[in-house]
């Protein structure tokens, strides 16, 4: 049985302790000890300590696995401390909060010897190697490219449930959150996979084109951005937080020259659109800690391995490298007080033609967009 340590027992920390209580009915774990400065959880298990610390936890219990559910900023301090003490990895997405400090884990983790799991879950959609046969098959004809596109609402209760949310930086440590690092990772993560984009070296650029309709804020929350590989498919997504409020599952597709295909990557559900026919199914979903035990036990791939995120990391950076405009026009403030939240007219009609079209916001002449929010990085440079 793996010992578990979680750091972080709140917030998202509360969905790993459901799921370590699934495993450990099965036999498999058993969760020792949550870390985290702020208290015990109300409903802290029976027979699990806590700790003020991380540091305390591991001194205390050693566990074989440490669970990382805490703040962007801490997880690079948070994980390299837990392979310091020998223990495996589960860290929330995203990584770590830029490229310096991806490059200084990744490090730590080859240093170690010890394996480091994402938790970009929706990686473990078993949706995603039907994708695969169906482009290799010619199913929709010539791969054309690879889309994402997500229209959620968050209001302002949701960027004041913690200090880190909403910002770039926070106390002197860059935080990185915005609709692309945090709220909607899953799609550029997901659109990466099925490009199969899983090393730095296949990118020649990223481009973004970065909004704020959120003023109290720093962070993106209206965004499109395209990674261009070298020789192959590009991938363009666009995504916001202000939509009008009837949250869809985000969607992430190949546009092929007969057909595409479609992945709610939250449900699962896969449509097939060509010849003139649509055919959907739902999919099942490996779970990214039942997949680290197995690799810790047997060997098994890691799905959503530390060592394959540097693409990902690389749309991190971009897009903090440029600030985000801030936007006005066209934004209707619905709500008030912590409900208060904005939304942008027609921003999901534009969202789909600034993803599809490949281009952005700008380029597909969207009435509040602006070519000043547009960026393009480069690695290595």
């Amino acid at each position: 049985m793996i010992r578990v340590g979680l750091a972080g027992g709140a917030g998202f920390g509360r969905v790993h302790r459901a799921n370590l209580a699934r495993l450990s009915e099965l036999g498999r774990t058993r969760l020792v000890g949550i870390a985290d400065p702020a208290g015990p959880p109300a409903d802290l298990e029976p027979g699990v300590r806590h700790f003020p610390t991380l540091t305390e936890l591991l001194s205390a219990e050693h566990p074989d696995v440490v669970i990382i559910a805490t703040p962007i900023h801490t997880h690079a301090p948070l994980a390299e401390e837990a392979f310091r003490a020998g223990a495996h990895v589960y860290l929330e997405k995203p990584p770590v909060a830029s490229m310096a400090e991806y490059d200084r884990l990744a490090a730590v983790a080859a240093e170690t010897g010890l394996s480091c799991q994402i938790g970009f879950q929706a990686l473990g959609s078993l949706a995603l190697p039907r994708i695969s046969a169906l482009v290799a098959g010619g199913v929709i004809g010539e791969p054309q490219l690879i889309t994402g596109l997500g229209v959620w609402s968050r209001d302002r209760a949701y960027f004041q449930r913690s200090p880190w949310s909403g910002r770039r930086r926070l106390d002197g440590h860059q935080v990185s959150d915005g609709v692309a690092t945090n709220a909607l990772a899953h799609a550029v993560a997901q659109a990466l996979r099925i490009a199969g984009i899983d090393t730095l070296d296949q990118i020649h650029a990223v481009r973004t084109e970065l909004y704020r309709a959120n003023l109290d804020n720093e962070s993106d929350d209206t965004t499109w951005i395209r990674v261009d590989r070298r020789d192959a498919l590009p991938v363009s997504v666009a995504l916001t937080l202000c939509g009008p409020g009837n949250d869809q599952p985000p969607v992430v597709s190949v546009i092929g020259s007969e057909g595409r295909l479609d992945l709610q990557y939250t449900v699962d559900v896969l449509t097939v659109d060509h010849d003139g026919s649509r055919q959907t199914d739902t999919f099942g979903r490996i779970d990214l800690t039942e997949n680290l035990l197995d690799h810790l036990a047997d060997g098994t791939p890691l799905i959503s391995a530390l060592a394959g995120h540097a693409p990902y990391m690389a749309v991190l950076e971009a897009i903090q490298a440029s600030d985000p405009l801030p936007l006005t026009d066209g934004v209707d403030i619905q709500g008030v007080g912590p409900s208060a939240r904005p939304v942008i007219k027609d921003v999901e009609h534009w969202a789909r033609r600034a993803a599809e079209g490949g281009e952005g916001f700008f380029a597909a002449g969207t009435p509040w967009a602006d070519p000043v929010a547009l960026a393009t990085w480069f690695p290595h440079r």
